[in-house]
C-alpha cells in the first residue's frame, strides 16, 4: 500500500518538466519589434522590402531637414547572392533651404556609395517616394556602380509656384524593382515674394510766381524822358510756368491807372529768374505809387495767387529841356585861306520840353580872344527839336590844324536837364589858296 504511493511520485515530477520545457519554448520564439522612425538623409529603414512600389501620398515636408547620417542600413539581399545597399555620401548641389524663385528649374545632385556587395547593374533608378515630387520624373537612371564606388545621380526638378518650404524624398530601386539603401531627399524654399515698401509720390507743387526787384534805368526820371521799368520775376514752385506775362502801372488807383503789359510771353522754370523791362514816358511829372504784377493774364495755376504784385515809389521830376551842340560843318571842306567859308552849326534840344531862348556863338579857333560868329534864337527850341544857324567867314592864315569851337546857351539864362553838354570842338584844316 505504501509502495503505491511511492511510485506515482516520479510520474507526476516528469510531467512537470514537460510543460515548463514547453513554455521556455514558446517565449523563446517572441521576437520584439523596434519602434518607427521617420526617414531623412541616411536613416535607416527597419524593413527596406516592404515599401510599397510607388507613394500614394505626396507629403510636404516640415520646415527643417534631417542631417545626413554614416549610420549603416541593412542589407537586401541581390538577385546572385550578394547583398544591395547604399549609403548618402553628400549634395553635390542645391544644399538644403536653397532658396528658388517660384516655378525655377533646377538640377539636383546626390553622391552616393555603392555600399553592398552587388554591382550596381544596369536598370538600377532612383525613385521618389514620399514628399513633394518638385515636379521631377517618378525615376531615374542610375549608372552601373561597382562595390565600395561613389556615383552621382541627377534629376532635373521645378521650385513650386506657391511660397513655402519643400522637401523631396528618393531611393535607389533594382533592376528588378526591389528598394534598398539610405533615403536621400532635397529641401528648397520658395520665399515669400518682396513686398514693396510703399513710397508716397513725390508732391508736386504748382508754380508760384513772385516779383523780386522792380525799379527804373534811371537814376533822374523826368516828364517826358522815356525811361525802362525793369523787373525780376522769380518761380518758387516746382513746376515750369509757361505763357507767363507781367505788366505795370504808374499808380495803384484802378480807376484812373491801367496796366500797361510788357513783351512776352516769357517761360520761367522752378527756381528760376527771368528779367523783364517795358519802356514808358511819363507825361507829367509828380512822386507816384507805381506797381507791377506778374500772371496778369491770370493764366497759370499757382500754389500762392495773392503774391504776384510788388509796388515801388518813383520820383518824376518835371520836364527841362536839353541844349547841345550837334554839329559844326564847313563848306568848302578844308577852308582856304583868305577866302569864304559857310559855317554851319546845328543846335538840337534832347530834353523833354521846349526851351527858351538863348544865344550860340561859334570861335574860329579854341585859342582866339573872340568868338567870330554870334547868333540870338529868341523862340528857343522845341522839345527834340532841332535849330541850324550859319555864318561866312574868311581865314587870314592857313593851318595844318586848328580846333574850332561852338557853345549854346552861353549866358545860361536855360535851366537845363545837363548844364555840362553846351560845348562842341572840332578839328579841321586851312589850305593855302
Amino acid at each position: 500500500m505504501n509502495s503505491q504511493p511511492s511510485a506515482c511520485r516520479p510520474l507526476w515530477l516528469t510531467l512537470m518538466v514537460l510543460v515548463l520545457a514547453t513554455l521556455a519554448c514558446s517565449l523563446s520564439r517572441t521576437v520584439e519589434m523596434p519602434a518607427s522612425s521617420g526617414f531623412g538623409k541616411g536613416t535607416p529603414i527597419a524593413n527596406p522590402t516592404r515599401l510599397p512600389a510607388s507613394p500614394t501620398v505626396a507629403e510636404v515636408a516640415g520646415p527643417t531637414a534631417s542631417s545626413p547620417t554614416d549610420t549603416p542600413v541593412p542589407d537586401v539581399s541581390g538577385a546572385e547572392d550578394c547583398t544591395l545597399n547604399s549609403r548618402y555620401v553628400a549634395d553635390v548641389t542645391v544644399p538644403d533651404d536653397t532658396p528658388f524663385e517660384p516655378s525655377a528649374t533646377f538640377t539636383k545632385v546626390w553622391r552616393v556609395r555603392n555600399s553592398g556587395t552587388c554591382e550596381w547593374a544596369a536598370g538600377t533608378k532612383l525613385v521618389w517616394v514620399s514628399g513633394d515630387p518638385l515636379g521631377g520624373p517618378a525615376s531615374v537612371d542610375v549608372a552601373p556602380t561597382a562595390p565600395e564606388t561613389d556615383t552621382e545621380i541627377s534629376a532635373d526638378l521645378v521650385a513650386p509656384s506657391a511660397p513655402g518650404t519643400y522637401r523631396s524624398t528618393w531611393q535607389l530601386e533594382s533592376a528588378e524593382g526591389v528598394r534598398f539603401g539610405s533615403l536621400v531627399d532635397v529641401q528648397i524654399v520658395v520665399p515669400e515674394p518682396a513686398t514693396a515698401t510703399p513710397t508716397e509720390a513725390p508732391t508736386t507743387v504748382p508754380a508760384d510766381l513772385i516779383i523780386t526787384d522792380l525799379r527804373a534805368d534811371t537814376t533822374d526820371p523826368r516828364q517826358g524822358m522815356p525811361l525802362h521799368i525793369v523787373a525780376t520775376l522769380k518761380n518758387r514752385g516746382d513746376s515750369t510756368a509757361e505763357n507767363v506775362y507781367w505788366a505795370w502801372r504808374v499808380c495803384v488807383h484802378a480807376d484812373t491807372c491801367e496796366f500797361v503789359e510788357a513783351p512776352g510771353p516769357l517761360t520761367i522754370g522752378p527756381g528760376e529768374q527771368v528779367v523783364g523791362s517795358l519802356e514808358y514816358t511819363f507825361g507829367g511829372w509828380s512822386n507816384y505809387t507805381t506797381e507791377a504784377w506778374v500772371d496778369s493774364r491770370e493764366l497759370i495755376e499757382e500754389s500762392n495767387e495773392t503774391n504776384n504784385r510788388m509796388q515801388m515809389p518813383l520820383a518824376v521830376k518835371q520836364a527841362l529841356p536839353d541844349l547841345t551842340v550837334a554839329s559844326i560843318t564847313y563848306t568848302p571842306n578844308p577852308p582856304v585861306q583868305g577866302q569864304n567859308v559857310t559855317v554851319k552849326v546845328a543846335v538840337k534840344n534832347q530834353g523833354s520840353a521846349d526851351s527858351a531862348g538863348f544865344n550860340l556863338e561859334w570861335w574860329s579857333s579854341t585859342g582866339a580872344s573872340d568868338p567870330r560868329c554870334t547868333w540870338n534864337v529868341p523862340g528857343g527850341v522845341v522839345a527834340n527839336g532841332q535849330v541850324q544857324l550859319e555864318c561866312v567867314y574868311q581865314y587870314p592864315s592857313w593851318y595844318s590844324r586848328i580846333v574850332t569851337r561852338a557853345r549854346v546857351d552861353v549866358s545860361g539864362a536855360v535851366a537845363e536837364l545837363d548844364e555840362t553838354n553846351n560845348t562842341l570842338d572840332v578839328e579841321i584844316a586851312v589850305s593855302k589858296p
